[in-house]
């Protein structure tokens, strides 16, 4: 279950979230809560130290943060039960869990037909289809630009697009990314209190659906790549760059932080070309080119070489 902000509780069940109005539930009482969780686990709940993971006496595991890491006037809480139950195997195949497997004795990845419909989406020149694909399968969407081009404006066009029950997380420097379509959603705030890696990681024990990263900047770019394989992928980022320079400029943000300097400049653009799907380069709030090639992506995944 989350807390996202006062008056209103979620709940993640069977169907997916669900809310339930809690017109009881103010943010003083949010606060005491929150304050007796992380006293509770010796922890100080304040606006220098805004994000605390804690334990709950049933064995529940809870995030908690606060302002300045969060819209001020909202606290956010997500609790997590681990489940109790053990299964055998053959309760899994009794149960038909592996009534959709497929049986895969070849290492080669090849392109599945929703890539292919997608590849003929963007040589039709037909965006609203390709993007509502992108979307449905969790593409990564990377827009690039200088700075005015419209790069944030035109990635909430797109965010719009995502399915109104997921639960959505931001993180952003202001609070710039608003998402009045997706009522399940959290914004993360960073400055000089926390970064946009603490950040990140505080998202991945909110239960995300999609966590989304306003601008890539530093050693979070990183962190947001290992989300992608974690099964969170499906985000909208922006970043600086000049038409066609975008993996290469992003290779150079991980090269310039303190986890790319002992990793080869060849292997970071490498892995970053294997994490995002979709490129968009803009001027003056116009899209100039959209870069998709998942044969190039495919390739490096059978481990052959990057191309210069």
């Amino acid at each position: 279950m989350a807390i996202n902000r006062p008056f209103e509780i979620w709940v993640d069940g069977p169907d997916g979230w669900v809310r339930e109005d809690a017109p009881w539930l103010t943010y003083s009482l949010c606060w005491r809560l929150a304050n007796a969780l992380c006293a509770l686990n010796y922890r100080v709940l304040a606006p220098h130290t805004p994000i605390h993971t804690v334990e709950l006496p049933g064995g529940e595991r809870g995030q908690i943060v606060m302002a300045p890491a969060c819209e001020k006037g909202t606290l956010s809480m997500t609790f997590r039960k681990p489940s109790l139950e053990r299964f055998t195997l053959d309760d899994y195949i009794r149960e038909g869990r592996y009534d959709r497997t497929r049986a895969v004795s070849s290492s080669v990845l090849e392109l599945k037909d929703w890539q292919h419909e997608m590849k003929r989406c963007h040589a039709d020149c037909d965006w609203r289809g390709f993007y509502d694909i992108a979307i449905a399968h969790r593409q990564n969407i990377a827009i690039f630009g200088g700075t005015g081009s419209g790069k944030t404006t035109h990635g909430l066009s797109l965010l719009d697009r995502f399915p109104p029950h997921r639960r959505m997380l931001t993180i952003a420097e202001i609070d710039e990314l608003k998402l009045p379509l997706h009522p399940n959603h959290v914004t993360l705030l960073y400055g000089h209190v926390v970064t946009p890696k603490q950040l990140i990681a505080s998202a991945m024990r909110m239960k995300p659906d999609h966590v989304v990263l306003a601008e890539l900047t530093g050693d979070e770019v990183w962190h947001l790549m290992e989300v992608s394989n974690t099964g969170k992928g499906g985000w909208v980022t922006t970043a600086h760059a000049n038409e066609g320079e975008g993996a290469s400029r992003v290779a150079d943000l991980v090269k310039q932080s303190e986890i790319g300097r002992g990793l080869d400049i060849e292997y970071i653009e490498r892995k970053v070309r294997m994490t995002f799907d979709v490129e968009i380069y803009m001027e003056n709030h116009e899209i100039v080119q959209v870069y998709y090639e998942p044969e190039h992506k495919l390739a490096l995944l059978n481990g052959q070489r990057q191309r210069r």
